[in-house]
């Protein structure tokens, strides 16, 4: 079992910084946002800040999760949870910009 959450975690500490960083690249605005109120400029950078803000909280929560207080049984469900989170993440962040 705690082989399946060493594998969730490092999969996890892969993954997410590379949808970190997609978050920023695909939906930073890279012209004023004074009067525009679509594409990544919706809901005052809401798409930015799902994708690459909600990536880092569900990342930081889900490694403690799993780790913390678990007495060396670690809670395997959680990374892989995490990571269906993260992608969901930045499909609404997406359907937000689009």
């Amino acid at each position: 079992m705690r082989g399946w959450a060493v594998l969730g975690t490092v999969l996890l500490c892969v993954l997410a910084p590379v949808a970190m960083v997609y978050g920023l690249m695909a939906f930073t605005p890279t012209g004023s946002c004074d009067y525009s109120v679509s594409g990544v400029c919706s809901y005052g950078r809401m798409p930015m800040i799902v994708a690459s803000g909600g990536t880092a909280l569900v990342w930081a929560a889900s490694v403690v999760l799993t780790w913390a207080g678990t007495r060396g049984r670690p809670r395997v469900y959680v990374p892989y949870a995490a990571l269906a989170v993260i992608v969901l993440l930045v499909v609404l962040a997406g359907r937000v910009a689009g």
